[in-house]
């Protein structure tokens, strides 16, 4: 899906979508056209992020806690 899709089923702007790539908490293959190209695994990526945003939790430290999250959604 491309980032406008992204933006609108997770409600997040279009730039903190660019600047969560740039952290490396969400990465996009590219289309040939220079596209941003994200798999659908990546709703449910950027809803956890927001969530340990909202906790108080800087990107550095989310950085690191996002590979210890198993399932969507579920924090271990």
């Amino acid at each position: 899906m491309r980032i406008g899709e992204l933006s609108e089923r997770t409600g997040t702007p279009r730039r903190l979508l660019r600047y969560y790539e740039e952290q490396g908490l969400i990465v996009a293959d590219r289309l040939p056209n220079g596209y941003r190209d994200y798999d659908e695994s990546n709703v449910d990526r950027v809803v956890q992020i927001r969530g340990l945003l909202d906790a108080g939790l800087p990107t550095r430290l989310i950085k690191q806690i996002l590979p210890c999250l198993n399932k969507p959604r579920i924090i271990h």
